[in-house]
């Protein structure tokens, strides 16, 4: 077995959810590339490398293929796993990779005239006559602002608290955060659970979005079939194809201009960085009662 089979073992242990094989693919890609530039250079097989090496790679980057700042963050982070691979496999004793070798970028504010707006109300209404069970998935998107990865992990009896209004969530790195149930999240879920008891006929599944392949299964949905999904929509409504990432994007923007603070939207989206000051903006009133306004 080659280095990058190893390397890949390692990645799959490590990213195992539906949304991290993409991750897994650019990563292998990006290391085979910094491995071919150390074998075109000093004809060797980079088992092992130093920051002297790395700066040199990510000067070449740089300055001799002109990839954009958010292209090399993602290689090097790619390299950086790849370092931690060699050091758990006795390859090496020491990190190369560190944090200032990673290009600070101002992200780009989002702003409601940036996503389209309409596209996702058109289907949210189409939803409404087609499927309580999509309707409930796209407001849970829009008012809720999950990753996919979470709507799709959300168990019933351990997740969803309609007395204290809170959806449990695990997030990125198995993080646990509560998201505040508003109105319409409430009525679409309580809507859909009496279609999914129909749908399931007695089997078991704890999870809260089934279909009728998993309804059999006991798994969960798949982020491809949530995919599926919402591009059906798109087209029954006539709309450019959006991703679910944008139902997230929208629900933070209409949050920010309701007024939630820096702290409400971080607890809402489960940041544990400055990523949420793409949408802030500074408001005092209680997370349900501003939910409720979207």
């Amino acid at each position: 077995m080659n280095i990058l089979n190893e390397f890949e073992n390692y990645l799959k242990e490590n990213f195992e959810k539906d949304e991290e094989q993409n991750t897994i693919k650019n990563y292998l890609s990006d290391v085979k590339q910094f491995i071919e530039f150390f074998e075109n250079q000093y004809g060797e097989e980079v088992t092992t490398f130093n920051h002297i090496e790395l700066s040199e790679y990510i000067n070449y980057m740089k300055n001799k293929k002109n990839y954009k700042f958010t292209t090399m963050n993602r290689k090097i982070a790619a390299i950086s796993n790849y370092d931690d691979f060699l050091i758990e496999t006795k390859r090496k004793d020491s990190k190369a990779v560190r944090n200032k070798d990673y290009f600070k970028i101002q992200r780009e504010h989002i702003t409601a005239d940036m996503l389209p707006t309409n596209t996702i109300n058109k289907i949210k209404l189409r939803a409404a006559k087609d499927s309580s069970r999509d309707y409930a998935m796209f407001v849970l998107y829009d008012e809720g602002g999950f990753r996919c990865s979470e709507l799709l992990e959300i168990v019933i009896d351990r997740d969803i608290d309609f007395q204290m209004r809170k959806i449990q969530v695990i997030g990125k790195g198995s993080k646990i955060r509560k998201v505040t149930m508003n109105d319409k999240m409430k009525n679409a879920i309580e809507e859909y659970l009496v279609d999914r008891e129909k749908l399931l006929k007695g089997r078991q599944n704890k999870y809260l979005f089934v279909s009728n392949k998993t309804a059999n299964s006991g798994k969960r949905m798949g982020r491809t079939s949530v995919n599926n999904i919402l591009n059906s929509y798109c087209e029954k409504v006539k709309e450019e194809k959006i991703k679910p990432h944008i139902l997230r994007h929208d629900f933070a923007t209409k949050s920010y201009n309701l007024g939630y603070t820096d702290l409400m939207l971080k607890i809402e989206l489960g940041h544990s960085s400055n990523a949420t000051s793409i949408y802030t903006h500074a408001g005092q009133e209680s997370l349900l009662d501003l939910s409720n306004k979207r």
